[in-house]
């Protein structure tokens, strides 16, 4: 990578953040927006004002919204450095100014008031929004991961001091590329040289019926799902459209992310509860039984340094470029983990971990089997829970636990089946230069024997709200065993699957 040509870089980031002191976030509620903003408020007191893209919907408030971000256990790190409740919210939570809106709405569903308040002092954008659900209908993914950044150029584009626009993308945009190295570049696409027509051609000219034929016929044939087609489409458009728009933007595609590496706390995790525990109840099962190629790489990268690279690479925007810059943030060419030495650290955490009191059944147990028999073998195992369920009429929350138990595992096989080799020069040119606040260890490695224990004891109490008792694995090599050792016909029970305990 080029030096920056602006006046700043990642050697300047406290000097950006000194003079760009206006941040306009979306995707706060998520875990990536989350942290962004717990760390902007942590690390950068200089920041004057946040705002942030609320979606309200049913009977809850801006307000609602907002106390429920700053209830996350995120914060319980910055909190801790004032003496009150009071103090914390006269110098931290009044930085934050909620703004009503919705990324799938036209000018991103904002008031003519608000959108001028955003657009006269608003100096970076930080774009976190999206649909993760990877079995979306296509319409829907391009409306929020494709139109979505759009909506949102537009806004910027009559901001006064615009500094930087950071979109935050994903390495598997390049998904079709699997078992290659991938540099941080767009590539031409493979649906076609022209995006712009595509994307036309899916936004003007078909009918519903025929965007789902098209899904169905041609997306899902290169793509492994709507999620990373939908996000590929936006990067193409960025690409073809970045001298006409001629705005600050660069691109930054996170891999896997995975449990906080050391910031705020280790091991800090977040996300839908019933999306989690579905992945965490589904992971040994198809690490152990679904990879053909037990070294295939796992792609996993902590959600510190997805932040801090989301931060550093704001201060290398530069609009006089020909395209946007491109950050990869992932282990996969660095001190990678395999996807089987993975499974074996989840299973020796959970076999240590004593199973919780209150069970869907007596009987919980996780069965290996082939992905052809899974759901016929899911649906014996818990058709009896899942029809009485289907007769209360305030177990709603329950229902979800179980049927996304069961999605998991079909949306999750194409990255467990396959690796990608996603090269990070770029970022680690930025880490290289980095001030203290914004260095993450990408470049010296992870260590996965601490990280997975975090990670392990993160889902338990974060997630699963359970009492961590540590260290709980004390002897993680006594533990682990090849993955060809554990059992493969039948049933083989893993204490693990306890943790279902609060579904």
């Amino acid at each position: 990578m080029s030096p920056p040509q602006n006046k700043y870089g990642p050697a300047k980031a406290i000097e950006f953040y000194n003079k760009n002191t206006v941040i306009f976030l979306t995707g706060a509620t998520g875990f990536i927006g989350k942290a962004i903003l717990e760390k902007l408020l942590r690390s950068f007191p200089q920041i004057t004002k946040i705002y942030l893209l609320i979606r309200v919907s049913g009977k809850k408030t801006l307000k609602d919204r907002i106390e429920n971000i700053f209830s996350s256990r995120i914060f319980d790190t910055v909190k801790s450095q004032f003496s009150s409740a009071q103090e914390f919210q006269e110098k931290i939570v009044r930085k934050v100014v909620p703004v009503k809106g919705d990324i799938s709405a036209n000018h991103l569903g904002l008031s003519d008031e608000d959108m001028a308040m955003a657009q006269e002092d608003t100096t970076v954008f930080i774009n976190s929004a999206a649909s993760i659900k990877f079995n979306d209908p296509l319409k829907t993914a391009l409306e929020i991961n494709t139109n979505g950044p759009l909506r949102i150029f537009e806004i910027a584009k009559g901001c006064k001091n615009l500094a930087a626009i950071v979109h935050i993308s994903t390495c598997f945009v390049n998904a079709p590329m699997f078992e290659q190295h991938i540099d941080e570049i767009i590539y031409p696409h493979p649906l076609g040289d022209d995006p712009e027509a595509i994307y036309d051609m899916l936004s003007t000219k078909m009918s519903s019926k025929e965007i789902k034929d098209y899904e169905e016929s041609v997306v899902l044939k290169a793509y492994p799902n709507t999620y990373t087609f939908a996000k590929s489409l936006a990067e193409h458009l960025i690409k073809s459209r970045y001298r006409d728009m001629a705005l600050p933007i660069v691109i930054v595609r996170p891999a896997i992310v995975t449990a906080a590496y050391k910031e705020p706390v280790p091991g800090w995790v977040e996300g839908s509860a019933a999306t989690n525990k579905a992945i965490v109840a589904g992971s040994i099962g198809l690490i152990q039984e679904w990879i053909g190629n037990e070294s295939a790489k796992a792609d996993l990268v902590p959600v510190d340094f997805v932040v801090k690279t989301t931060l550093l690479s704001a201060t290398t925007a530069d609009r006089t470029l020909t395209e946007p810059r491109i950050y990869h943030v992932g282990t996969s060419c660095i001190n990678p983990i395999t996807w089987s030495r993975f499974g074996m650290y989840m299973v020796a955490y959970w076999r240590a971990v004593a199973p919780p009191s209150q069970r869907v059944s007596d009987d919980i147990r996780f069965e290996l089997y082939p992905p052809a028999e899974f759901k016929y073998r899911y649906n014996t195992r818990f058709g009896g829970e899942i029809r009485t369920l289907a007769r209360h009429k305030h177990d709603e929350e329950r229902k979800v636990y179980i049927s996304r138990a069961m999605v998991v595992p079909t949306v999750l096989i194409a990255f467990l089946q396959s690796e990608w080799f996603f090269d990070v020069t770029n970022t680690l040119v930025l880490d290289d230069a980095a001030p203290a606040e914004l260095k993450s260890e990408l470049k010296s490695g992870i260590d996965w024997d601490r990280y997975m224990e975090d990670y392990n004891a993160g889902v338990q109490g974060f997630i699963l709200c359970e009492k961590v008792d540590r260290p709980i694995v004390t002897d993680y090599t006594a533990e682990l065993r090849p993955v060809s050792d554990t059992k493969r016909e039948g049933s083989a029970e893993v204490t693990f699957m306890d943790i279902m305990a609060k579904l």
